[in-house]
């Protein structure tokens, strides 16, 4: 990047931002407003694409003056060398101005990019974004409610996989379309310069002509009107599989947790399925189109030529005709662009309209007035159409103080946070709220930066209040075990940490922030038992948060002793409101967390406890082993984030080759060339006849005109035919060429290791399956056929005017050797800077579905989504800059080979003028020489733009051959079809001294561990975070390299078990429930491996447990039931956003009752549900799963109490293993975990009077 040409202050993103909204404001729709910002550039281009118009005509007037001398020497009046040097002059003028044109053109090109880019993330981010799926699935299952139906038309639709393809296919769209300008300025004057030229030189018979070409002209518009249809559909079609790709690529880790990576490569091939059937229906009509440009201008000469010697006493004289011949030649390129444009257009109108809707449909989300966090007779939704609401809410919170909000899982917590922060939609009341707040969602989002990136968050480094918060929030110790401490990336959505480090950096961001308001939405869910005390107490009882107003939303017992105000919520309704005043122990009885009297006091003590402990073991110095201050010491940054590769050097000509092999089997490719060769040979044939022709009238009395007109006709009609099928045959090899590749890039990432996914962000693989996957659908196979077309019809000319004229062969080779170089030279750069430009596009992707993924965390902060807005224009800036560079590096090689192309007219002129032969051989030289000036810009143009695609082709191709997750021998493979179909039967678990690690050179994870499960036995695995507890249960579906030992499972060793056996096998319930968009049956089984019956039993069992409907997207306008009833048929959005996280964990459970797996790994399942629900899903487990081994992950321990052992784990290893009863008694680390929980009598209680197992 460094060598490159810095970006012109004029083209900085953000003003085109400023300048865009300017032109907004006036009104229209996105068409009108870009050409209100850009009309000096339209209007440049219109200038110069009218300049260009007339001047291809010149190098046609040269021609006929100088073979009217070559015929009749004795009539000349000028002298025939000016004639030659017109044949240079007007080539390089014409060129001149074009090539002005497109330098105008590509600079509105990127103008249109960054300003639309910017202007639709704007909008985004301050508007409501919804899953549109969702709300359309409403409205067919209710139709019957006009009230709903008109609810949701004004509901805005732009989830955040479209606004991904509309930042993608349809901003690329729109300015690919910008040739639209040049076709309505040039086409009007060049037909009709052309039909006064050729009126001048026929006569009347010329008008016939002309007739038949306005005749034929509404064809091509007839047919974009039907591939403007079509494109509707494509883009829709297009918009399904990239949302289902986004969605899974997102969901990755629960895809091959679960082992269903195929039933999501089956789902993106469904949605590819359709795509293509519409792809090719627009293919054809494309193909139509575009032999409508060569039938045209053939079809109207023809006419002529019918008309002038059917009808007239005239003979075809060679410059009358090889002129019309070349003129007619000028309006074919003019009409097989105009239908090239008439295609891309219909593309660019569709996605400009696709834009309009979004911009008309966003709605701005309307803050509260700013003030104190209180709601006034408050009534919520979260959508313009949910069904569950806030109901009636009034609250006024504690400035300066804590105020804890609590309730049964569904009953509107999350959605009372957002509410404060204007992301809900208020229906009636009032609501204030200050403007700067600190929002810690209950998912934590993090950036794919580091970790002190991510906690200062564009704030200024305070090296105190860092490390305060460092401390508090508990992370010193985990930051002192990372690579790069506290300079470590964490990786796209914090894959680089456990859960509860992700929540405590985003916690800690909070922290450090100057917001005099936080919002923290059950932070201590994903967090262990001495963690959380450690965090409460240095967090809520320090003086850190003294004089900020802090809403904690959880059920934890010294939070609720805490408060200043605890707010229970219950189906959407305040049920109560208890302030300080009210004795503690009220509090959390009428909270639902009854805990005797000592409880609260041993919270205390062990808080307590847990400070002392702390400071003894932390260091007497400062925490500097967390990295100092990035401006005194530079710390290279560490994380797993790999940068994108690029390759070197130009694009290997083999790789068309390659291309072209996927287009069928084995004689393809020999019938797409010989057919392509048969198309050129007929092409020249027209032209050869046509001399012929004239000569005739030269050597014979009284030709046969009929004869020689026939022969015409026919060759004219062979090379339309020919041209159609060649056509159809490449878009036919394409379709299947993009087919093939993008099944086989669906598979291979869907088969790649989890760690590939921690190194690859999301939007590099979006890019893609996006704009990569656009070229192998439509742009690639276009410039392919047109550089083999033009390659071929190149050497035709150059050995049509070297047979008849073979002097010209010397100047001929010498410039073609110099054009050849300059090409060579000028190739190695562009496709050098492609690679730039793609690369570099790829963070703009990344930052788009960053940005959108931590909207409310964003919005919350004052002016924190101007920043982002920043980030933006920063990325589309290094973008910017290297496209203007690849765009100039194109006209620079223009220009030498139109300089090029018109040294040879000249020379073949001159060749003609010192070489006596026929005037229709000459006409015939000379017309395939200046075709010449045309030919090798159109060549060099289109070998450039292929090389440029086939870059496309190659990153493809490149993530389509990674090396899949499992990669067995012949030997391997033997061995895992030996394990038997039915395995395993009863679910016994051994480890043997596993010694784990997620690299093969890391530190080990996991250290000698060594324990066995017995068949229908509840396992208890707790420890702190970090402890290496998930780590375990990772290994046991092979996400860990396990460098020494062995797990087997009934006695068999999982490492020759296939990876999708294993995960089908072993069913894990994870920490983060993922849904996945389309419905509970697809959700609970995506295989259909169970029956109806089997599955509604288990959602039944479920959906017993008590769980209120708080996030409800559809249902009765009216109605605000404490729960829905589901059933199979129940829509799911994108990530399962219209259910609640509570009701999303006990999907989770159905989806597990549906495997009827012998061995089952909870990991955190019920750390997102409160008490009541918490025991629901335990008695679920214990009803449903009876015969099987249960393996639970629990910073809950009372979720564990009732486990028939428990395993302890500290730095990798068990240094406990009994059942709860025995540990209590040793008073080892579990029995100071239960101390630590300030439910210690209860927890003990429970372990007394736990039934007996014998």
């Amino acid at each position: 990047m460094d060598d490159l040409p810095p970006l012109p202050s004029y083209d900085e993103p953000w003003k085109w931002l400023v300048k865009i909204k300017r032109q907004r404001l006036k009104g229209g729709k996105t068409f009108r407003t870009l050409c209100r910002l850009l009309k000096t550039e339209i209007k440049s281009m219109m200038c110069w694409a009218s300049i260009t118009a007339v001047l291809d005509f010149i190098a046609p007037y040269a021609m006929l003056r100088l073979l009217a001398y070559l015929e009749s020497p004795d009539d000349v009046i000028v002298h025939p060398t000016l004639w030659v040097s017109l044949l240079f002059i007007g080539p390089m003028a014409r060129s001149l101005c074009y090539q002005q044109y497109i330098f105008t053109a590509t600079r509105l090109l990127v103008r249109v990019n960054v300003s639309l880019v910017q202007e639709i993330y704007q909008t985004a981010m301050r508007s409501y974004i919804y899953d549109d799926s969702i709300l359309d699935s409403v409205l067919e299952d209710r139709k019957k409610s006009k009230n709903l139906r008109d609810t949701a038309k004004g509901a805005p639709k732009s989830s955040q996989a479209n606004l991904t393809s509309l930042m993608s296919y349809d901003v690329d769209a729109i300015y690919n379309s910008r040739d639209i300008f040049y076709v309505a300025s040039s086409t009007p004057i060049a037909t009709t310069v052309a039909v006064v030229f050729l009126y001048r030189m026929l006569g009347w018979p010329s008008l016939f002509g002309v007739s038949a070409l306005l005749c034929l002209t509404p064809l091509p518009a007839l047919a974009s009107r039907r591939v403007s249809r079509i494109q509707q559909s494509v883009m829709r079609a297009t918009d399904m599989r990239l949302s289902k790709i986004s969605e899974y690529l997102s969901s990755i880790r629960t895809l091959k947790y679960f082992g269903w990576e195929h039933a999501a490569m089956d789902s993106i091939n469904e949605a590819r399925g359709v795509e293509q059937r519409r792809l090719w229906k627009r293919s054809v009509y494309a193909a139509a189109i575009s032999m409508a440009g060569d039938l045209l201008p053939m079809v109207s000469l023809l006419v002529m030529f019918s008309v002038f010697v059917l009808f007239t006493d005239d003979t075809l004289r060679a410059p009358t005709a090889f002129t019309s011949l070349s003129i007619m030649e000028t309006l074919r390129s003019q009409f097989v662009w105009l239908s090239n444009i008439t295609r891309y257009s219909a593309q660019g109108a569709e996605s400009l309209r696709r834009v309009d809707r979004f911009f008309d449909s966003a709605k701005e989300i309307k803050r509260h007035p700013e003030g104190p966090l209180e709601l006034l007779n408050a009534t919520f939704r979260r959508t313009p159409i949910a069904k569950f609401r806030l109901l009636d809410v009034s609250i006024c919170f504690r400035p300066r103080g804590l105020n804890v909000i609590t309730g049964p899982t569904g009953s509107g917590k999350t959605s009372l946070l957002l509410s404060f922060l204007g992301e809900t939609v208020l229906e009636y009341g009032a609501a204030s709220c200050p403007r700067d707040v600190a929002y810690v969602p209950q998912s934590p989002w993090l950036q794919n930066d580091t970790v002190r990136e991510n906690i200062t968050f564009f704030s200024s480094f305070d090296q105190a209040r860092y490390y305060a918060v460092i401390e508090a929030s508990g992370l010193a110790q985990d930051l002192r075990q990372l690579p790069a401490g506290d300079l470590t990336i964490v990786g796209e959505k914090g894959t680089s940490l456990s859960g509860g480090q992700k929540q405590r950096v985003s916690l800690a961001r909070a922290l450090y922030s100057q917001s005099s308001t936080l919002l923290l939405d059950d932070i201590f869910s994903a967090l262990d038992t001495h963690t959380k005390a450690l965090v409460y107490e240095k967090c809520f009882r320090s003086g850190l948060l003294s004089d900020r107003t802090v809403v904690l939303v959880t059920h934890y017992p010294a939070a609720l002793q805490d408060a200043e105000t605890v707010v229970r919520l219950e189906h959407g309704k305040v049920s109560s409101v208890e302030t300080a005043s009210s004795p503690p122990q009220a509090l959390l009885q009428r909270t639902g967390c009854s805990t005797p009297a000592t409880d609260t006091d041993s919270a205390s003590l062990g808080n307590q406890q847990i400070i002392e402990n702390e400071a003894h073991d932390a260091p007497s110095e400062p925490p500097t082993a967390i990295g100092p201050p990035a401006h005194e010491q530079q710390i290279p940054q560490i994380g797993r984030i790999a940068k994108e590769t690029s390759a070197t050097g130009r694009v290997p000509r083999t790789l068309a080759l390659q291309y072209m092999l996927l287009f069928g089997g084995p004689y393809y490719v020999p019938l797409a060339m010989a057919i392509t060769i048969a198309v050129q040979f007929a092409y020249f044939a027209i032209t050869y006849w046509l001399s012929i022709w004239t000569e005739s009238y030269e050597k014979y009395e009284h030709p046969n005109s009929l004869y020689y007109l026939g022969v015409y006709a026919a060759a004219i009609i062979t090379f339309l035919l020919l041209q159609l099928s060649g056509n159809l045959l490449y878009q036919y090899g394409s379709w299947t060429a993009a087919k093939k590749m993008h099944r086989r890039l669906v598979t291979a990432v869907l088969s790649a290791p989890i760690s590939w996914f921690d190194q690859n962000p999301i939007g590099r693989l979006i890019n893609r399956f996006g704009n990569d996957t656009r070229s192998l659908d439509t742009v690639l196979i276009d410039w392919l056929r047109m550089s083999i077309e033009n390659g071929l019809r190149f050497l035709l000319r150059i050995a049509s005017v070297a047979s008849i004229m073979p002097i010209f062969a010397l100047p001929a080779a010498i410039i073609c050797t110099a054009g050849f170089f300059i090409g060579e030279m000028y190739t190695r750069t562009q496709v050098s800077i492609k690679r730039l430009c793609s690369i570099n596009y790829s963070p703009v992707f990344s930052h788009f579905t960053d940005s959108l993924a931590g909207l409310c965390v964003i919005r919350a902060r004052k002016d924190m989504d101007l920043v982002f807005q920043e980030l933006l224009a920063e990325k589309l800036a290094v973008h910017a800059r290297s496209a203007e560079t690849q765009y100039n590096c194109n006209r620079w090689i223009s220009v030498r080979s139109d300089f090029c192309a018109a040294s040879v007219a000249a020379a073949a002129g001159c060749v003609a003028y010192f070489w006596s032969g026929p005037a229709g051989l000459v006409g015939f030289s000379l017309t395939n020489a200046i075709g010449l000036s045309q030919n090798i810009l159109t060549l060099v143009r289109t070998m450039n733009e292929l090389e440029v695609e086939l870059n496309c082709f190659q990153r493809v191709r490149e993530y389509a051959d990674i090396e899949p997750e499992e990669h067995l021998s012949d030997e391997d493979q033997a061995k895992a079809m030996a394990v038997p179909a039915s395995w395993p039967t009863s679910g016994r678990v051994e480890f043997h001294n596993v010694t784990a690690r997620y690299q093969e050179n890391g530190p080990d994870v996991l250290r000698n561990v060594s324990f066995v499960a017995n068949p229908g036995e509840r396992i208890g695995l707790v420890g702190r975070t970090g402890s290496g507890k998930s780590t375990l249960g990772l290994s046991l579906l092979r996400f860990v390299n396990i460098a020494s030992g062995r797990v087997t499972i009934d006695g068999v060793d999982i490492g020759r078990v296939l990876l999708n056996r294993l995960r089908t096998s072993v069913t894990l319930i994870p920490q983060e429930p993922v849904l996945f968009s389309g419905d509970v049956h697809s959700n609970l089984d995506p295989f259909g491996e169970s029956s109806e019956t089997e599955l509604a039993s288990a959602l039944a069992a479920c959906t017993s447990i008590h769980v209120p409907d708080s996030s409800d997207q559809g249902g009765d306008h009216h109605s605000n039931k404490p729960s829905r009833i589901l059933t199979l048929d129940t829509p799911v959005a994108i990530n399962g956003e219209n259910f609640s996280q509570g009701q999303r964990q006990v999907l989770s459970l159905a989806r597990a009752m549906c495997r009827r797996s012998k061995v089952v790994l909870l990991d955190e399942a019920t750390a997102s549900v409160d008490h009541e629900t918490d025991m629901h899903m335990q008695r679920i487990l214990r009803e449903m799963f009876p015969d099987c081994t249960i393996i639970a992950i629990a910073h809950r321990l009372r979720t564990i109490m009732d486990y028939d052992r428990v395993l302890v784990m500290a730095d990798g290893e068990i240094v406990e293993n009994d059942s709860p009863a025995n540990l209590v008694e040793r008073k080892g680390l579990f029995w100071d975990m239960l101390r630590n929980t300030g439910e210690y009598d209860e927890l003990v209680k429970m372990i007394e009077t736990k039934p007996s197992t014998s």
